[in-house]
């Protein structure tokens, strides 16, 4: 399987297995997100394994989803905001940091599933508050929570837009759909999907209306 056809194989879960993931498979995917590119060089990211059900209760109270409890085992992603403010400037560096962690979180998406393991993304949450329930440093700062589990039911990622609709060519609103009319394009069968959606919505809107005035 290509890394293109991997990137949208990646699944999250509702009801995760009641089954330990092995360390092997942690490694890999802790590997994986050891590998992800830094801006400026800085590799600012540390891992934290959480497995023990009560840390886990712990990170649901911060992150507010019960994934994170149901789920066997969760990584958090922390950054040292300082390192990458040394490398890169105090006004940059947060910004900096959350591409960094983006970056290493896709990589482990894409390990756990090549692995069979489901996973869910958590960002945006309280990091300083997480920070403090797993007593790490203050300038080690947590900025996602990346929970593991196999699963009977894996949800498969929704793609909302067609690559048309999304990119262009040389300027902003140069569509670039020639470039991608041939069926050997992977994106083809989405930008049906999406088209025949838009279709049925304004067959029924005119349905409607039709209904509305006989």
């Amino acid at each position: 399987m290509s890394v293109l056809e991997q990137t949208g194989k990646i699944t999250s879960f509702r009801t995760p297995r009641d089954e330990t993931i092995s360390r092997k498979i942690i490694g890999r995917i802790l590997e994986a997100g050891r590998k992800a590119p830094s801006p400026g060089g800085a590799h600012t990211l540390e891992f934290l394994v959480v497995e023990s059900e009560e840390v886990r209760e712990k990170v649901e109270m911060v992150v507010g989803d019960e994934r994170v409890v149901e789920a066997p085992t969760s990584i958090i992603v922390f950054s040292d905001v300082n390192r990458m403010a040394r490398r890169i400037g105090s006004e940059k560096a947060e910004e900096a940091s959350q591409a960094e962690a983006s970056c290493a979180v896709q990589n482990m998406r894409l390990v756990a599933q090549e692995n069979g393991v489901s996973s869910c993304w958590f960002s945006g949450f309280e990091g300083r508050l997480l920070a403090d329930k797993v007593a790490a440093p203050k300038n080690k700062v947590p900025l996602a929570v990346v929970s593991l589990a196999f699963t009977d039911n894996p949800v498969p990622m929704k793609e909302k837009f067609g690559l048309n609709e999304i990119c262009f060519y040389d300027e902003y609103g140069s569509q670039v759909s020639t470039l991608f009319d041939g069926a050997e394009w992977d994106g083809i069968e989405e930008e049906k999907r999406v088209f025949n959606k838009k279709r049925k919505g304004l067959i029924d809107k005119l349905k409607r209306l039709l209904h509305k005035h006989l």
